[in-house]
């Protein structure tokens, strides 16, 4: 009997022996992926991998796709992490239970920037990222072109940093929107020592603005002039370039602007001081002027325009009151007409003729026929192809008292200018 029990106990030992042998672990748990997108309609979100459920710790390779109108700003989810969080292509590390994956779009509009009227100045967005979200601050920038100055921003939506600064910064709004660079005429004058005649009060604002009372040069080199006013306020008029000579020297141009109070007026007493690059007044570069109002010159009018073998002949009628003394033609000369060419594209000049003793004059076709002190700029010849418009001016020397050097008037009525085209060499007036 005992035999057979420890018989009995040999077999458990062996069978036990037997099952110990090697044992096949349980399957990994698997989890849910689930892709979804907020808004609805923003956009779709897809599982690139496309395998779901995944095993804890599984890379899941994760795309999101803007639709028209959004733009997509990020990746979340409750559980799990991500590589590029913020990238349309992500990867996405599964955590060990179900899990929603989110694409998260945001609504964008359009913003377009223009400059108001057209040619007097360039808008650009400097941000370059159109189309926007909502509440992006978006950076700005104005740029007048020659003859002209810029105003301020407007728009029907969103709001600016400072309206009233060239380049500044916009906050979109939630619509598309136009935001408008508005730019003006400038009024300016030559010398530092000078102040802009603005013309009696019955002629209308687009024949006074151009009227300009020159002043003396001087050799001084000035960055700016402070103007004293009688009221007793001050301004700084900024230096302008020659337009007649970019690389004159010792003839720095200033300008006020129409929009500006203190323009000005018979009998003001003004203090003009010349300001160095710091701001500074200039030892030296100081005047003081008693302004006498006068009525500027009866411009140039019935211009024609013939294409000649040598250029372009221009006539016009001659100026029939002209304040102050206006003897083109004697010596010394008194007073002169002038001819101005500018582009219709920029409104840029590319050529002017001063000193004109007659009523007509030929525009050279070629640099030969420039006569030395009085033609400057381009040839016919050098120009590009485009359209170009050609205006008339008159300068007299002024009455006595009226201080300055001389007055000037533009014709500035559209139907008094000669519009021209070159194509190609080829001239055609009209």
């Amino acid at each position: 009997m005992k035999g057979f029990s420890t018989f009995l106990i040999a077999l458990a030992l062996i069978a036990g022996m037997v099952g110990c042998g090697e044992v096949s672990p349980p399957a990994p748990s698997r989890y849910d992926l689930t892709m979804a997108v907020a808004p609805g309609g923003g956009g779709t979100a897809t599982d690139l991998t496309d395998a779901s459920p995944y095993a804890e710790g599984t890379s899941v390779s994760i795309k999101a796709t803007a639709n028209p109108g959004y733009d997509f700003v990020g990746w979340t989810a409750s559980a799990g992490t991500f590589t590029g969080v913020g990238w349309p292509q992500a990867a996405f590390a599964m955590p060990a239970q179900n899990v929603t994956v989110t694409a998260n779009f945001v609504r964008v509009y359009d913003l377009t920037v223009v400059g108001n009227p057209v040619g007097q100045g360039t808008a650009t967005d400097l941000t370059r990222a159109s189309p926007y979200a909502e509440g992006t601050s978006v950076s700005i920038r104005a740029v007048a072109n020659s003859g002209y100055h810029f105003v301020n921003w407007t728009a029907p939506a969103g709001t600016f940093d400072d309206a009233a600064a060239a380049q500044t910064t916009f906050t979109m709004p939630g619509q598309s929107v136009t935001v408008i660079a508005n730019f003006a005429v400038d009024l300016y004058f030559w010398t530092d020592t000078c102040a802009a005649l603005n013309g009696p009060s019955t002629l209308p604002a687009e024949e006074r603005n151009p009227c300009i009372m020159l002043g003396t040069t001087t050799n001084i080199v000035v960055d700016s002039v402070r103007v004293d006013l009688p009221d007793g306020r001050s301004i700084t008029v900024p230096s302008w370039t020659d337009v007649f000579d970019p690389e004159a020297e010792g003839t720095p141009v200033f300008r006020f602007y129409t929009w500006e109070s203190g323009m000005p007026t018979a009998g003001g007493e003004y203090i003009f001081t010349g300001l160095d690059a710091a701001g500074e007044p200039i030892p030296g570069a100081r005047n003081t002027d008693i302004w006498v109002g006068v009525e500027p010159p009866d411009p140039p009018t019935n211009l024609r325009a013939e294409v000649i073998e040598d250029g372009i002949l221009v006539t016009w009628e001659e100026s029939p009151t002209v304040p102050g003394s206006f003897e083109p033609a004697a010596e010394p000369q008194l007073g002169c007409y002038q001819l101005v060419i500018s582009t219709i594209k920029t409104g840029g000049s590319v050529y002017g003729a001063n000193g004109i003793p007659t009523s007509s004059y030929v525009i050279p076709r070629n640099k030969a026929g420039f006569v030395e002190g009085r033609d400057s700029g381009l040839s016919l010849s050098e120009m590009e192809d485009g359209t170009y418009r050609v205006y008339a001016r008159v300068l007299s020397v002024p009455p006595e008292g009226s201080l300055g050097t001389g007055l000037e008037h533009n014709n500035c009525d559209p139907d008094q200018h000669i519009i021209f085209t070159i194509q190609d060499g080829e001239i055609v007036i009209g």
